[in-house]
């Protein structure tokens, strides 16, 4: 066995003033660093942020977390609700970035209501060659959400897999 080493009271004295000295110097930097920035600005507590030149739009982005990669080739139903069933708007498959070629609503077809893509993630899937049991867990999924605000911009991130789906609304 090793005995544990001791520290003498010189020892011990220089150690204490490192860490003092060095806690002082921290302290001072960082207080003298504080003092030329400026506070951050409060967080956004109204809604997103409208964009300047910008007229507002609904865009989406599906990325396929299966495969790790922009979901190109999705095909893509795009409806709106007209108080009993769901009626087409457009169907479209998504291109080499995820995305949809054109906003899905802008100008005058942007209007506050309910609406729906329907994700045929059983076709892509199939059109991957993903190696999945059968039948599919999920087949077509619906993505369902509400415009209130059509000053607002609003962007859908869709994130898919086999056996799962998240999305969110983004500005």
């Amino acid at each position: 066995m090793h005995p544990t080493p001791t520290l003498t009271p010189s020892r011990r004295q220089f150690a204490l003033s490192g860490l003092v000295l060095g806690a002082s110097a921290l302290t001072g930097a960082h207080g003298a660093l504080a003092a030329d920035t400026h506070p951050a600005a409060p967080a956004q507590a109204t809604g997103p942020i409208v964009l300047h030149g910008v007229s507002p739009r609904l865009t989406m982005h599906a990325v396929d977390t299966f495969h790790g990669s922009a979901a190109t080739g999705l095909r893509i139903d795009f409806s709106r609700f007209d108080g009993e069933t769901y009626v087409p708007i457009r169907s479209f498959v998504v291109n080499a970035n995820g995305r949809a070629d054109e906003p899905l609503l802008i100008d005058d077809s942007y209007r506050s209501g309910r609406y729906e893509m329907l994700l045929h993630v059983d076709e892509y899937f199939a059109a991957k060659s993903a190696k999945l049991p059968r039948p599919a867990f999920l087949s077509k999924v619906p993505v369902r959400f509400q415009i209130v605000n059509t000053a607002e911009r609003i962007h859908l991130p869709i994130q898919f897999g086999p056996w799962s789906y998240t999305y969110s609304r983004g500005s």
